[in-house]
């Protein structure tokens, strides 16, 4: 959970006009390609052939980033799947809802607890309108 699905690849570049693309990455390809400590500490990487990339985001991607993900993740860009969606809109609220079990994760690692001895979890959160 911690190693694909939590957001937390801070991506960012400037896009054709030149204004500034920020977003945050989850997923497969995160697992593969980000350079963040928390994978070291987790002892964990995915390898493939393809992956795919959650932003949340209300545009596609620039062609910068996208470069820049797939040498990060050692991918030709055309393995690459993006999914974007901002946090505004439907799926970006039900994306948003669905990490509670994540977040907790994230918080017991954040203390020091000891990753190991969570064998199992389970969560529910209420799903408010999209803004």
């Amino acid at each position: 959970c911690l190693g694909s699905q939590y957001a937390g690849w801070s991506l960012s570049a400037k896009d054709d006009g030149g204004k500034k693309y920020s977003v945050l990455g989850s997923g497969p390809a995160r697992a593969i390609g980000s350079s963040e400590k928390l994978f070291d500490e987790l002892g964990y990487r995915d390898e493939a052939d393809s992956a795919a990339l959650v932003l949340e985001a209300d545009r596609p991607p620039p062609a910068a980033l996208v470069e820049k993900i797939a040498e990060a993740c050692k991918l030709p860009p055309e393995r690459l799947t993006f999914i974007y969606a901002p946090t505004s809109s439907l799926a970006g609220t039900v994306q948003i809802a669905a990490r509670c079990l994540e977040v907790a994760l994230h918080k017991a690692h954040e203390l020091h607890y000891p990753l190991d001895h969570i064998v199992d979890g389970i969560a529910t959160a209420p799903l408010p309108p999209p803004a």
